[in-house]
């Protein structure tokens, strides 16, 4: 498919050389060139693995970036946020290779969401918080060159009119509590007169002066207008793929349309958990009730409960259970006997042995292909679907707020956290909402790649708890004896709950 090349058609990508005479440039003074508007489509071949490993290395950026954004992180945290997840992910050898990683994986995400209005919306939010910040970090004669490459011209304020408004301009400066010194600095500098709808987010936050359907908009937020050129071009941009999208995949296509389709809901953590289980310790049958009362996600919590109290669960349940169990490191034979005992009070031991079992045992690859068979992840819960009895998939999604209220009590979250829990599984954020549900049962210890994984949380919540809360508990001997306990209560006192009510 001649899609992509390994030298694209963008500017040129040089090593860092001073420009004679400009000082203090040396060490940035290719950086404004990385920074395109993604108008010319690299040409050529690729091949398969690096179009994959391209896509996939941008979608860990775009998704850290709107996680941080999501958890209201200052715009300097944000900042520092998006620099260290390019660096991280699509930082090449030299600047050339950096351009040419940075082409690539814009367009290769611009072929898997150019789909529906869904994607285009989610792929153009985040793309333009990317540039936002990447332009942010541009120092001034950066910011003139790009746009000089870009022909991106804004007329400025004629000083005249500038007089005439200085008042008011002023008045909107000192409402954004900037310090009298600050303000003057921004009154010395260029104003732009443009369309208020070329910049609606600082019409929304009230930063510009608005006179007869125009916006005066400082030096300082030049990059709001930037930012919009940008998602208008991107927007027109995906709108072309989309028509195009059946001659580029025809339904005949085995090889890369379905990676194409696949990248939008594609996991990016970790699917190996065996040097997580031998690093934390084995799970066996003594350690489960106590394990799973504290490291838990809620979503396996809630099937934990539910199968206490009912002694059974429907299948996508039991399947959801199973592997999580089978990932964080339960043997199979201690696996065979946890499900026999969870299910003796309705099922007896031979109708568990004929109908039960043998689905246990082809979860771990003991029959039918042999296969190994990955845990759920939380992209494949959240879409999980079910009746109102029917408690597997994303408790955040499915439960309503007062039984997520209930249950996010019983499993201990701090009551500070728990309105934030809500508030973000009400906005449809349910990852973010399992992240802050982690903060508020661990003492308001942050996760440090969010939820992408029931199994990560699980593996985070132990790491948190072997190196940060045990010590400040009593080390090591706090930590065997608070998991002999747990392990002993669950094991004797029998859980009565109510089952929680799925949402409607």
């Amino acid at each position: 498919m001649q899609f992509v090349s390994r030298t694209p058609r963008g500017p040129s990508f040089g090593p860092d050389k001073a420009t004679p005479g400009t000082k203090g440039k040396g060490e940035h003074s290719n950086r404004h060139t990385l920074l395109t508007l993604y108008e010319e489509r690299p040409q050529g071949d690729i091949t398969l693995e690096e179009f994959e490993s391209l896509a996939l290395d941008r979608l860990r950026v775009l998704k850290g970036i709107e996680d941080i954004k999501l958890r209201n992180r200052s715009d300097t945290e944000i900042q520092e946020k998006a620099k260290d997840l390019l660096e991280k992910h699509l930082q090449g050898s030299n600047n050339e290779e950096t351009g040419r990683r940075d082409q690539l994986s814009h367009y290769i995400l611009r072929l898997a969401y150019c789909r529906t209005p869904e994607l285009r919306k989610w792929f153009l939010a985040q793309e333009s918080e990317l540039f936002l910040h990447r332009f942010s970090l541009l120092l001034t004669y950066e910011r003139q060159e790009f746009l000089a490459r870009c022909k991106l011209e804004y007329t400025p304020l004629e000083q005249q009119e500038k007089d005439i408004l200085l008042a008011d301009i002023t008045k909107v400066m000192c409402s954004q509590a900037m310090t009298k010194e600050k303000v003057q600095e921004e009154l010395n500098g260029t104003f732009y007169k443009v369309p208020f709808q070329a910049v609606p987010d600082l019409v929304a936050q009230r930063r510009v002066l608005l006179r007869r359907g125009y916006a005066y908009v400082s030096q300082r937020d030049l990059a709001s207008l930037v930012v919009q050129a940008f998602r208008a071009k991107l927007s027109l941009g995906l709108a072309e793929i989309n028509k195009q999208y059946g001659r580029m995949f025809p339904e005949d296509d085995t090889r890369l349309k379905p990676l194409v389709a696949g990248l939008s809901t594609r996991y990016l953590g970790t699917t190996n958990y065996e040097s997580a289980a031998s690093r934390h310790g084995g799970v066996n049958l003594a350690t489960l009730p106590g394990l799973a009362q504290r490291h838990f996600p809620l979503c396996m919590q809630t099937l934990m409960t539910q199968l206490k109290s009912e002694h059974h669960l429907r299948h996508t349940g039991r399947q959801q259970l199973s592997l999580f169990l089978k990932a964080i490191g339960l043997p199979l034979e201690d696996a065979l006997i946890f499900w026999r005992q969870a299910f003796a009070p309705r099922i007896p031991s031979e109708k568990f042995d004929t109908e039960y079992a043998y689905n246990i045992r082809h979860n771990y690859g003991k029959e039918g292909a042999r296969k190994e068979y990955s845990a759920h992840n939380c992209m494949s819960i959240i879409r999980m679907s079910g009746g109102a009895t029917e408690l597997h998939g994303c408790p955040y999604k499915r439960m309503d707020e007062a039984s997520l209220r209930a249950s996010l009590s019983r499993a201990g979250c701090d009551l500070s956290r728990m309105e934030e829990v809500v508030s973000k599984a009400r906005g449809g954020h349910f990852q973010l909402a399992c992240a802050c549900s982690f903060e508020g049962m661990h003492k308001g210890i942050p996760l440090d790649t969010g939820v992408n994984h029931p199994a990560e949380y699980y593996s985070e919540s132990r790491r948190v708890w072997e190196e940060k809360l045990a010590p400040a508990e009593g080390g090591p001997a706090a930590k065997a004896q608070h998991q002999s306990s747990a392990s002993g209560a669950a094991a004797q006192t029998p859980v009565r709950t109510p089952v929680p009510r799925a949402r409607t």
